[in-house]
C-alpha cells in the first residue's frame, strides 16, 4: 500500500493527566466529550478525521500506530479543532 491515509492507522490519546476533551467527527457530531483521567486512552481510525479541541494540549499525548509523536501541544495550551493526520510530530 503506498497511500498515506491507511484505512488500517490508528490515532491514539493517550491522557498525562486528567483533561477535558472533546472529539467531533466531520458532520460536527460529538464522539467524545468529557473529562479524561490520567492513563486513559481513547483510540480511533484515523479515516475518521476526528476534530479535536481540548483545554490543556501539554496533558495529551499522540501515538500513531504504537508509534509516539508527541504532544498535540504546549502545557496549558487550549486547542480547538485540530485534525491530526500522519505527518504529525511534535
Amino acid at each position: 500500500k503506498t497511500n498515506l491515509i491507511d484505512e488500517d492507522t490508528k490515532i491514539t490519546l493517550k491522557l498525562l493527566n486528567s483533561t477535558w476533551l472533546q472529539l467531533r467527527d466531520e458532520s460536527n457530531n460529538i464522539i467524545l466529550s468529557r473529562l479524561m483521567e490520567k492513563d486513559e486512552e481513547y483510540t480511533y481510525d484515523m479515516n475518521l478525521n476526528y476534530s479535536i479541541t481540548s483545554g490543556n494540549a501539554g496533558n495529551i499525548l499522540v501515538i500513531i500506530n504504537r508509534d509516539v509523536r508527541g504532544k498535540i501541544g504546549k502545557y496549558g495550551e487550549i486547542i480547538d479543532s485540530i485534525i491530526l493526520d500522519n505527518n504529525f510530530y511534535n
